[in-house]
């Protein structure tokens, strides 16, 4: 659960005076239904891959900037406990029918009502009727068609709670279920119903089944579900790969590597095409480049934010490039909002508003929250009774990782948690490299025709790089002819390291422990890790997948400098070598 504040007044800013908004006293506590919790976003895209039979790889799935990244599950003013969904168990059918037996569209395995066309029927219909209820809770009915949600039903009590009228079409197939959430613990009783109206000799007549389902002893259990943002999966996946500028390539059936784009062409193997090369068909051009690049999240509506822009003439953690070029303008814009927060002084305790300038709570659009190490702190929090909490973890724009403070603007931004400018912004760990190497005053685009074996062809990948005489290029595009092995490419320049990544890790002079990621070629093979000094020790020394290996110094004085030499060995037998610097400061 995050610390994300929806406060119900601004005077939450003025701690000092004992009020009934100092939350350092009993009567101004912080009552737990102003808090919403959070979700591991790497959580979520299990439950992804779960629910679309699809299987994600990459080694940045479980680094730490990954990992402890969460999205703020609010989606309503207060906050308020909805218990988990309770399916409609199905248990047996009873049909009462003239000229329809419906008892072959009871799925008493699926739990679902499978609806038709049949002939000369008007219309159909299916019900939730409730029996029995132990007492006058609130609870929900949740109804699906193939498996969507279409409705939700607010009820207590007995009798029809939701009855669904269907059209008898041409081409109707539908099947239909039902779920229950309860407000508060509730026993209740009830069965579904399937129905259908038809004309015989001008009189209207009925045939229906009536399914049993097995009694429900629901308890109140907190339903992350019911406070999620409303977005759409694809648009969540689409934006936290435009977070860290990562690429999702199919490697195999419904498998999926995902990785940011310098990891990517770091696994690219390095490949002379020169031999297969028409030299004479070489065209040279200037790169077309966009003159401006903005980074950008969505509007906030809460008041800090209102107030940041109003002094900066710009979002926050927004930032725009601006190029000497001719181009037009390109804007990364990510479907995230990012809310401002404040730490209260003294001390290390931070909150988020979600207020508008009325000082009235409103629903954000979905904020994506970094967990920060656990921090000490003293206020009091109301959950029945009154305690005092001494320590909590900060969720907001900052993380923690490999020694270093990490942010999730941008812009380097003042931390509102450390209080200094935060430089290790999404702009300079996945996106700065990469327009880096396009920007390059050297860069150009190279159009080539090129002969290729088909061996070589069809092993290609589009993040490898290519040698033409004594230049590495970066595949832009490629068209491909499989029966003659032509290829006519697109290419731009590569001025990056062979394997682009962090240069050194720093730890602190009484040890520590560091993460990197090693990424093999394309083309598998080996990589064999050899620390410089014994006193560096290795989670592997030798991978043959690609992996998260972690590396731990003792206490050492400052300046030291240890290194790890990583031989990667493809598969061909070509041979690539990079060193990992570790400082002692």
């Amino acid at each position: 659960q995050s610390n994300y504040v929806n406060a119900t007044t601004p005077n939450w800013l003025d701690v000092t005076s004992i009020s009934d908004n100092n939350i350092y006293s009993t009567s101004g506590a912080v009552k737990y239904n102003e808090l919403f919790p959070a979700f591991r976003v790497s959580k979520i895209f299990k439950l992804i891959q779960a629910k679309y039979g699809v299987n994600f790889t990459g080694t940045f799935l479980t680094d730490e900037r990954f990992t402890k990244l969460f999205l703020y599950y609010k989606n309503k003013g207060e906050f308020g406990i909805t218990g988990g969904s309770y399916d409609a168990d199905f248990t047996s059918v009873t049909p009462t029918f003239t000229f329809y037996d419906l008892t072959p569209d009871i799925d008493l395995t699926t739990n679902e009502v499978n609806v038709v066309y049949k002939p000369n029927v008007v219309l159909q219909r299916v019900s939730l009727n409730v029996l029995t209820t132990s007492n006058s809770n609130t609870y929900y009915v949740d109804v699906y068609q193939n498996g969507n949600l279409i409705n939700s039903i607010q009820a207590s009590g007995t009798g029809v709670i939701h009855s669904e009228l269907i059209n008898n079409t041409v081409g109707l197939q539908s099947t239909y279920s039902f779920k229950i959430r309860p407000n508060g613990a509730n026993n209740i009783t009830f069965n579904v119903g399937y129905s259908v109206n038809y004309f015989i000799a001008l009189s209207l007549m009925q045939d229906q089944v009536v399914i049993d389902c097995s009694p429900l002893s629901m308890v109140l259990d907190q339903n992350l579900a019911a406070n999620a943002p409303q977005m759409k999966i694809a648009d969540f996946f689409s934006g936290i790969l435009k977070v860290f500028n990562m690429i999702c390539i199919g490697t195999d059936e419904n498998t999926y590597q995902i990785a940011p784009i310098d990891d990517w062409y770091g696994q690219g193997a390095i490949v002379d095409i020169t031999e297969y090369t028409d030299v004479n068909s070489i065209d040279v051009a200037r790169m077309p480049l966009y003159k401006k690049i903005t980074f950008k999240f969505q509007d906030s509506e809460c008041f800090l934010n209102k107030q940041f822009s109003q002094v900066y003439s710009r979002g926050y953690g927004d930032m725009t490039y601006q190029y000497d070029y001719d181009g037009g303008e390109y804007t990364v814009d990510l479907p995230f909002e990012n809310i401002l927060q404040q730490k209260f002084d003294g001390t290390e305790l931070q909150v988020g508003y979600a207020l508008n300038n009325e000082f009235a709570p409103y629903t954000p659009k979905p904020i994506l929250l970094y967990q920060y190490d656990n921090q000490v702190c003293d206020f009091k929090l109301e959950v029945g009774s009154h305690v005092t909490i001494t320590s909590y973890t900060p969720f907001g724009q900052d993380l923690y990782y490999n020694n270093t403070d990490l942010t999730l603007n941008f812009a380097p931004e003042t931390s509102s948690l450390l209080l200094t400018p935060v430089q290790q912004t999404l702009f300079a760990q996945y996106y700065f490299s990469y327009l880096y190497n396009l920007y390059n005053l050297k860069q150009r685009l190279i159009n080539v025709k090129t002969k290729l074996p088909i061996s070589l062809l069809t092993g290609l990948k589009l993040n490898d790089r290519l040698i033409i005489r004594d230049k590495r290029y970066i595949i832009n595009d490629m068209n491909s002819n499989l029966t003659t092995g032509e290829v006519n490419f697109s290419l731009y320049l590569d001025f990056r390291p062979m394997i682009n990544k962090v240069p050194f890790y720093n730890v602190p002079t009484s040890g520590g422990s560091v993460v990197t990621a090693i990424n093999l070629p394309n083309g598998g093979g080996s990589a064999v890790l050899t620390p410089s000094s014994s006193d560096l020790v290795l989670s592997a020394y030798t991978l043959t997948t690609s992996s998260n290996i972690t590396a731990t110094t003792p206490a050492a004085s400052a300046g030291t400098v240890y290194s790890i030499s990583v031989a990667y060995t493809n598969t061909n037998g070509i041979r690539t070598d990079e060193t990992i610097y570790i400082v002692v400061q």
